[in-house]
């Protein structure tokens, strides 16, 4: 069922009398990338919000920086009104909102949360994802500041089918196709190409394990990683999980990235373990 609060899209899935989860999705993306997830918790109440700027929700931000966007989501999260404080559950960039979210505001959230492939650390200069970094960062670059052509490049399917290929792991054609049919329409989702650019870069200036001081204060924390993963590669997620006092990983072999579909089975089946 679709909402509306403080200009956030939501989605709400199971009965409402159930434990609440939060589901916070990554860049680029939608509520739509945990479909295949939810059906597999229905024991939990699931709130799914479109992020501010992010599928169907206005941008509504005064600062494109992740700490502003987990501010506003905190807002979200409260005026909500729920009982019991909620589980929260994130992916990819998701994780670094999620983790800015926790260390704001500890006191909105239950102390058992959930990362899915978070980014973890920052990009350093002789890490294996700067080349990548790079080229995201020119694409968005571009695309902000040539006239037509360059939000053009931002929209390209050519793009958008090529760097998914990169992470993919799946041999599946028809699995493949679902997979960038859901990403080109994240496509059209965009709602300003200068709120990419700056948060873009903002994601890859620092990683959840920044947070973990604060984090470490309340929160018991489970980490799930595909050991194929290119985007948030294992070792990041290692380096998180040392940082943090109740931290635990849960390695899902000959994934990557995109286990909350390729493996969403197996992923619903570590969240659904961790939690009470």
């Amino acid at each position: 069922m679709s909402h509306e609060l403080n200009e956030v899209r939501y989605w709400t899935y199971h009965e409402a009398d159930k434990p609440v989860c939060v589901f916070i999705h990554g860049f680029t993306g939608s509520h739509e990338g945990f479909q295949y997830i939810i059906p597999e918790l229905s024991r939990f109440h699931i709130v799914v919000p479109d992020l501010p700027g992010f599928g169907e929700s206005r941008l509504g931000l005064d600062d494109f920086t992740i700490d502003e966007l987990a501010r506003k989501v905190n807002a979200f999260v409260a005026g909500l009104e729920l009982k019991t404080p909620p589980y929260l559950v994130s992916h990819s960039m998701g994780g670094l909102v999620a983790a800015s979210m926790l260390a704001q505001s500890p006191e909105l959230f239950d102390r058992k949360t959930i990362f899915v492939s978070p980014v973890a650390t920052k990009v350093n200069y002789l890490d294996s994802r700067k080349i990548g970094e790079l080229l995201g960062r020119l694409q968005y670059l571009v695309g902000k500041t040539v006239p037509a052509a360059g939000p053009r490049l931002v929209r390209s399917r050519l793009i958008s089918r090529i760097a998914t290929a990169i992470i993919l792991t799946t041999d599946e054609s028809e699995l493949k196709k679902v997979i960038n049919q859901h990403h080109f329409k994240n496509l059209d989702y965009i709602s300003s190409i200068d709120y990419y650019y700056q948060l873009h870069v903002n994601i890859n200036r620092k990683g959840a394990v920044d947070y973990a001081p604060r984090l470490n204060e309340k929160f018991d924390v489970l980490i799930i990683a595909g050991d194929k993963d290119n985007v948030t590669p294992l070792a990041t997620e290692k380096a998180f999980v040392t940082a943090l006092k109740k931290g635990r990983l849960h390695v899902i072999h000959g994934v990557g990235h995109l286990l909350h579909y390729e493996r969403p089975t197996e992923v619903a089946a570590a969240i659904d373990g961790f939690l009470p």
